[in-house]
């Protein structure tokens, strides 16, 4: 992986996101490392100091930059601690190819997070020629006095600036590379012209005291870098080595200086410097508007305002422009174009379809749906102003990105290189917003649901929980995380319930269904639950997500429901429409073991008399501690239910003779004989009982019924307090 691939992927989760840079660093020309700053292990390089130093990129990874730079290790070392610690990023060493020779470089080292550490990022200029000639100009400049044709030749010949100046500023001598890097026809045009009027003007007054300083003997010398300004109002940086300049007789008579064009270094320089700002500023999820604002910034630092630019975005839905940031030369513009998309969907949709690379504003007025909506605002320099769309990596619009020279010249090939890279950052920065915004979004789902949410590894191991889990099962976070849900089992399904669940997950992907749970409490309550299995793109299960609803509630009121339906509402004893449900299991039953059941159909003697007498509210609770009393004789797995009023019907299941449910019946016709007291009120009742069997009466279960009805009418005839066989009577 390459050093852009290693910083991407420590700084998102995305591919989409770093893609965009991918080209950037892994074609640069300049030379990058990347470096342990403990151990001096070259951890990754470009292509381009593979190049420089003549080591296949293989061996120069894991090389100790001790093999490189010629100082002793000891030295090296100290130097890198230096750049970690930030008390200082740039150097001067030599460095040792491949070949064995030795080169002059610069290097700006700078640390930058990757993963859990530091490590140093650098930069290296070969700066071997234009540290030679120094070396050769200082040694030449101190002879100059009696080498004043030696002086002149070397002036012209140079590839610096070379000029001195007199003790009131003003420039005495230049050599003609002067002339051509401030944009003078000859050199004799300096001449007489004030120094410091060079300077650009937002560092003109720092250089008039630097060199009234130095003039006054209080520095010996100068070494910086500053802005100059060429005759025709562009910029440029320039390396200044300045000094007090003796005459023969030792007579100060003003200064000599060098001038490097450093514009180039110091553009890749700022510019790597820019990208490094506004990536941190991705990686720490900075507002979108924040870092576009930034960008805008430092491209109008970089280029010292000669160019404007903006940044306007398409909204999710791609409906409406909406201003991102811009350089207040170019607000007129921006709110032109963002109203004509606002008032004319031909126009939004021609900027959305528009190809992704630079368009030239004098190109676009040749097309009639830009020149309509455009053609209000005068641009002057139509032809150094260009608009490039801002795409993802699925080639969808995110915005446009608008730059104009702001004095009437082209775009150099570096700032149309500029347009290139600041469009990925910008589609890198929509991107990563987008994406954090869903994130949170997430977040706010999962913390705020409703719904218990568990989210486990692919081994099932909880990993994540919500509130709404917490609250349900009372489990705090600390004791869930790192458990498996197993812990929550109440013990109501069997194996093959949790069987099937898995299979259905591992096959479908996912589960619905209902379960039975146990909070920490020890509580049974019950779910609906959803698991679903999250897979990577090559189909591996990398989260199982668990999403469930308590529906105790719901599921106690189905029950009291179904209860209600299916029971007497005054004795809770099952009601006619169970009675029959369980008859006919009774009968399915008997048939399989080739059993005997016994019908019972029992009416009180007397209801009527305490009913009239003592109202339906002792009427009641009679009736039901007549329930009860019956209910105590019978077996657990024998019925009696209440048909209505006051009759009642009970099966006796699992004889193996008809006639060994007359004990039962007996001791049923005894309790009822038995005083029973209401409210205070002694009250005497007796039963009147019909019996049918299973199978000699009949095999149908109304039919067993309807005999038990009728021998109990023969019961209550015969004088009550009795019972009566249906097979007995006399048919």
């Amino acid at each position: 992986m390459n050093f852009i691939s290693r910083l991407f992927h420590t700084f998102f989760s995305s591919d989409d996101n770093y893609n965009a840079l991918y080209r950037f660093f892994d074609t640069s020309s300049s030379i990058m490392l990347l470096l342990d700053p403990e151990s001096g292990e070259i951890i990754n390089a470009n292509e381009a100091a593979s190049r420089y130093y003549g080591y296949p990129l293989e061996h120069l990874v894991g090389m100790s930059i001790a093999t490189i730079n010629t100082l002793p290790p000891e030295r090296v070392k100290e130097e890198r601690k230096r750049a970690l610690m930030e008390e200082r990023n740039y150097f001067n060493f030599k460095h040792q190819r491949a070949n064995g020779e030795i080169r002059d470089v610069e290097v700006f080292s700078t640390p930058i997070n990757l993963k859990e550490r530091k490590v140093l990022f650098s930069i290296i200029h070969d700066i071997t020629d234009r540290k030679q000639i120094e070396q050769e100009l200082i040694q030449k400049s101190e002879d100059l006095a009696t080498q004043e044709t030696l002086f002149k030749q070397i002036l012209d010949t140079s590839s610096v600036a070379i000029f001195l100046v007199d003790m009131t500023g003003h420039i005495t001598q230049a050599n003609q590379r002067m002339a051509e890097m401030f944009h003078y026809p000859n050199k004799e045009i300096l001449q007489g012209k004030e120094y410091v009027e060079l300077i650009h003007s937002s560092e003109k007054e720092i250089g008039r005291q630097k060199m009234l300083a130095l003039l006054g003997s209080k520095i010996a010398s100068v070494d910086l870098e500053r802005i100059y300004r060429r005759s025709d109002g562009s910029s440029f940086w320039g390396r200044l080595t300045g000094k007090r300049f003796y005459d023969a007789k030792g007579v100060e008579i003003g200064l000599v200086g060098v001038i490097a064009d450093i514009d180039d270094r110091k553009y890749i320089q700022q510019c790597e410097q820019h990208h490094k700002q506004i990536l941190q500023m991705i990686a720490n999820t900075s507002p979108l508007s924040t870092i576009l604002h930034a960008m805008i910034g430092d491209i109008e630092a970089i280029h010292h305002h000669r160019i404007g630019c903006s940044i306007v975005l398409f909204d999710e839905t791609n409906h409406k422009l909406t201003l991102g940031a811009t350089s207040n030369a170019l607000e007129l513009l921006n709110s032109t174009i963002i109203s004509a998309a606002r008032n004319n969907d031909d126009f939004l949709t021609h900027l959305m379809h528009l190809s992704p690379q630079p368009h030239l504003f004098s190109s676009l007025n040749q097309e009639a749906w830009w020149y309509e909506n455009i053609k209000c605002i005068t641009l002057e320099n139509a032809e150094h102003c260009w608009l490039n769309p801002v795409v993802s990596a699925f080639g969808k619009p995110l915005g446009l990105f608008i730059i104009c020279s702001l004095q009437h010249q082209p775009l150099t090939l570096r700032e149309m290189k500029l347009i290139e890279d600041e469009v990925q950052f910008i589609a890198l920065a929509i991107e990563k917003s987008k994406s954090d915004a869903k994130l949170k979004l997430a977040a706010s789902v999962f913390t705020y649901a409703k719904e218990g949410i568990i989210i486990t590894d692919p081994y099932g191991t909880i990993i994540e929980a919500n509130d709404a889990f917490v609250r349900t099962t009372g489990y705090p976070l600390s004791e869930i995380i790192g458990n498996n849900p197993r812990i929550l089992k109440s013990g109501r399904q069997e194996m093959p319930f949790y069987t099937q669940m898995w299979q259905s997950i591992l096959t479908a992907g996912n589960w619905q269904g209902e379960i039975w749970n146990r909070r920490k409490d020890g509580s049974i309550y019950a779910e609906r639950l959803t698991i679903s299995a999250i897979k990577d793109s090559e189909g591996e299960v990398q989260n199982f997500v668990a999403l469930f609803t308590d529906i105790t509630t719901m599921k106690e009121h189905e029950e009291e429901l179904e209860h209600l339906a299916q029971h007497d509402a005054l004795t809770s004893l099952p009601n006619r429409i169970l009675l029959w449900d369980r008859l006919g299991q009774a009968i399915a039953e008997a048939q399989r073991y080739n059993a005997h059941l016994a019908v019972l159909y029992i009416d009180l003697d007397g209801f009527k008399e305490v009913n009239d007498t003592y109202g339906h509210n002792v009427g009641d609770e009679l009736l039901i501690a007549v329930s009860k009393r019956i209910t105590s004789l019978l077996r657990k797995n024998e019925t009696i239910a209440r048909l209505g009023g006051d009759e009642f019907v009970a099966l006796l299941t699992d004889l193996k003779e008809p006639y060994e449910c007359e004990p039962i019946v007996k001791r049923i016709l005894q309790s009822m004989n038995e005083v029973i007291e209401i409210h205070g009120i002694d009250l005497s009742i007796s039963a009147s009982i019909g019996i049918s069997f299973y199978p000699d009466d009949s095999l149908g279960a109304e039919e067993l019924i309807l005999h038990a009805d009728k021998a109990m009418y023969y019961a209550k005839q015969s004088g009550k307090n009795c019972y009566a066989f249906f097979s007995h009577l006399d048919t």
